[in-house]
């Protein structure tokens, strides 16, 4: 029995040793975790990358009403514009449009979003910050349709800055008017232009300009369209005037297409010289081979028409005559005359047949 006691009591002297020295272990290893975060805190001294509270709380976005323009009843605010195009995704003929995807971005300072941070680093936010500060109303002048892309979430991007500067961007594909004159088709260039606008604040409230000029508007290498060569991009701006509520500041930007030719060479007027040239092949048959002259001139007749058709099918109802039109009607003239001139043949001998018959009778 005395030994069975012995036994039980250098076990749990055992025991007590071993939970002792984990418990060490694990004092000496949160102190080195200690450290550790305190290094990395250190390293990294920005408040706003340490910050645990609210962004509103920091951004002080409920200390302020947003529904009002910065520097309120002060002088215009600036806002800064820079277009960043990404791809030109169509042209219309037919409706006088085309669509466009492009980064739009905004700069202005706003101090009521000013923070504190030691390093002058800045804070970037999603579109749901968005809903609760000001932001400048450009809208679209002479869109027909657009909108912000929301896949996987809404494409928009917010930057405040220590000082209050603040960046705005946002990816947007837009479908707006270019009017376009088809009076050299298919040998035309056409100018459009974007128009961005601010459609509340005047320009005593809200001052758009091009952040870098002519520098503000990028484009991708590797824009391209099947049937336009893109030439150039520039910008411009002018004040635009409404007769009942002011001036406002206007931003276009302009881009420049020349048709590419060799698409039309092979399916309008390829063809139609083939057929003009076609007709003229009824000048070899004999004027008694009735049903050949016809039959290659009514043919030659109705394709010149399907022609035609096929190409104002394509092209808007314009009021004014096309260089294409010019060409197809004459084209269709000289095929027409190809069957006149076999009527009158026709007629001509049958007319000579009639004189040497009386005069055989006689």
């Amino acid at each position: 029995m005395p030994y069975f006691t012995k036994l039980l009591l250098l076990i749990f002297c055992l025991v007590l040793l071993v939970e002792s020295r984990k418990h060490r272990r694990r004092r000496w290893t949160s102190h080195l975790d200690v450290q550790r975060a305190s290094h990395i805190f250190k390293k990294n001294r920005d408040l706003t990358k340490a910050w645990k509270g609210k962004t509103e709380q920091l951004l002080r976005v409920n200390e302020h009403d947003f529904t009002m323009r910065p520097a309120f009843g002060g002088p215009a605010i600036p806002v800064g514009v820079d277009v960043q195009v990404e791809s030109l995704d169509s042209i219309s003929e037919v409706d006088m449009d085309f669509t466009m995807t492009l980064y739009l971005r905004h700069y202005w300072k706003d101090e009521r979003l000013s923070f504190p941070s030691t390093n002058n680093k800045s804070m970037t936010f999603d579109g749901r910050l968005v809903k609760k500060i000001w932001v400048p109303d450009v809208f679209f002048v002479h869109s027909k349709r657009s909108f912000i892309h929301d896949t996987t979430t809404d494409n928009i991007m917010l930057r405040v800055f220590p000082d209050g500067h603040v960046l705005y961007s946002m990816r947007v594909t837009v479908t707006a008017m270019c009017n376009m004159d088809f009076s050299h088709f298919p040998l035309d260039s056409q100018t459009c232009s974007l128009e961005l606008e601010s459609y509340a604040y005047t320009d005593e409230d809200l001052m758009l300009y091009w952040k870098n000029g002519n520098e503000s508007l990028k484009t991708d290498e590797k824009i391209s369209l099947s049937q336009f060569l893109i030439q150039k991009f520039h910008t411009t701006s002018r004040l635009a005037f409404y007769s009942s509520t002011g001036w406002y500041n206007r931003l276009y930007i302009n881009f420049t297409l020349r048709r590419h030719i060799f698409f039309f060479l092979l399916q309008t007027y390829f063809p139609a010289t083939l057929m003009v040239m076609l007709s003229w092949v009824s000048f070899w048959i004999d004027r008694r081979a009735v049903p050949a002259r016809v039959s290659l001139g009514i043919t030659t007749v109705l394709t010149m028409s399907t022609i035609i058709t096929g190409v104002n099918a394509s092209m808007p109802r314009v009021s004014y005559i096309k260089a294409v039109d010019i060409y197809l009607w004459v084209s269709f003239v000289f095929v027409f005359l190809s069957v006149l001139e076999y009527a009158a043949v026709n007629y001509l001998t049958t007319v000579q047949e009639r004189k040497e018959r009386k005069l055989r009778e006689r």
